[in-house]
């Protein structure tokens, strides 16, 4: 019995911190998210529900998260067990035939913290399927850790707590970025990765009985061999390929290498719906620029690739329309979740950051003339306190609560099953 007991407490633990990780993750995150299931759809050719892809991905990231709390915690078990059993097996046969036919290259489950492929992911759920199986089975022996109510109120609590956090962040800067573009990301180093020739190699295809096979340069098969095809392979972390900064100007020249290699700093407007920005913001953006070539800064305005819109922008402020960029819309929007937010570029480093409505002409101004190490060092240090200490207090409070009410509760559950046995 008291194996058993083991075994169950092992399995809820393994399964409530991947779902409580993977839900925080994707709400601290939303925008990101949204990525996500936008892929998703649009693999399962369900384009039509793309315009709901933002809060669907905060709701699912925050029923992930709370099922993970109640698994933990053995709270409402009979509710989150079933819940949990239904999610893992959909997820699990949706990866399944998503990595079977290699529709999407990565999961996201754990937002942009944890990178995984799609039978990685398969396997995961696979080892939360065997997790969740056995505790919905015997999700009528668990004892309860408190009144229901109690119980109600600590979940409600948590998923007010976790969607403020969602919510925030979608209208700021994430709380949490680990993406290409987060502050403190060597952007030169990344670039020289991947425009490093000496990471390249072509590759020769060449058929033989039905069967094909690739081969080096120096290293080609003999005439019964039939030549396909050539193909240029990267030999370094594919990850690495993962990272875009295209950037184009109105001659079509890729300007990544003149933000990262610039001597000065480099302010980059994101704005990846420009539609959705009005003349208030753009006024603001021109004082800001005016402010930044004063201080001696420069600046960039990147917009999506033929945006109707910015060419009424460019006309009212020429200064923005000089500055104009375009780039692809994922590659936008992965440098600032914010749309119309500024992103500081030093010496190829990202520095410092700026939601779309918050950033100010002053603030964006004297940064110039501030140290960017000190910026960046700070701004990765609050990151990664924030990250650290709030998966603590998040655990911490809930290992109180369980032992608190295991004292209390459990006192009560065993007298009174004691009073109604005799």
């Amino acid at each position: 019995m008291r194996a058993l007991r083991v075994l169950m407490f092992l399995l809820r633990l393994v399964f409530g911190v991947t779902f409580i990780l993977s839900g925080f993750f994707k709400l601290t995150d939303p925008v990101g998210t949204g990525l996500i299931v936008e892929e998703y759809l649009g693999t399962l050719h369900l384009d039509f529900l793309r315009f709901g892809a933002v809060p669907f991905g905060m709701l699912l990231s925050l029923t992930e998260f709370l099922i993970g709390i109640a698994v933990l915690m053995c709270v409402r078990m009979r509710i989150a067990s079933i819940a949990g059993l239904i999610m893992t097996v959909f997820f699990t046969i949706l990866t399944f035939f998503m990595a079977l036919y290699d529709a999407i290259d990565e999961c996201g489950c754990f937002g942009q913290a944890i990178s995984l492929d799609m039978w990685e992911t398969f396997f995961k759920n696979v080892v939360l399927l065997v997790c969740i199986v056995p505790v919905f089975l015997f999700r009528k022996k668990f004892k309860p850790v408190a009144p229901v109510a109690a119980e109600w109120a600590f979940l409600g609590t948590y998923g007010l707590l976790a969607l403020l956090c969602a919510v925030y962040s979608y209208i700021n800067i994430p709380l949490l970025d680990f993406g290409n573009f987060r502050v403190g990301s060597n952007l030169s180093a990344k670039l020289d990765k991947i425009s490093d020739n000496n990471n390249f190699e072509t590759v020769f295809l060449y058929e033989k009985d039905g069967k094909q096979e690739y081969f080096a340069i120096d290293s080609l098969p003999g005439t019964d061999w039939n030549f396909v095809d050539t193909r240029t392979i990267y030999l370094g972390d594919e990850e690495d390929l993962l990272f875009d900064m295209t950037l184009s100007d109105i001659y079509g020249e890729n300007v990544a290498d003149d933000i990262v290699g610039s001597e000065s700093p480099v302010f980059v407007f994101v704005a990846f719906r420009p539609s959705a920005l009005d003349s208030a913001y753009w006024h603001k953006a021109s004082v800001c620029m005016d402010s930044i070539s004063y201080y001696g800064g420069r600046s960039y305005v990147a917009v999506p690739v033929l945006d109707a819109e910015t060419d009424s922008v460019s006309a009212h402020y020429p200064g923005i329309g000089r500055a104009m960029v375009s780039g692809d819309y994922k590659t936008l929007i992965s440098m600032v979740r914010s749309n119309g937010g500024v992103m500081l570029v030093d010496d190829g480093m990202v520095v410092r950051k700026w939601s779309g409505w918050r950033f100010d002409p002053k603030d964006v101004a004297r940064t110039v003339s501030m140290d960017s190490e000190e910026i960046t060092a700070r701004g990765t240090i609050s990151r990664r306190l924030f990250c650290e200490s709030s998966i603590l207090i998040l655990f911490l409070i809930i290992i109180v609560f369980r032992y608190v009410c295991g004292i209390v509760y459990g006192k009560r559950y065993s007298s009174r099953k004691h009073h109604v046995q005799s």
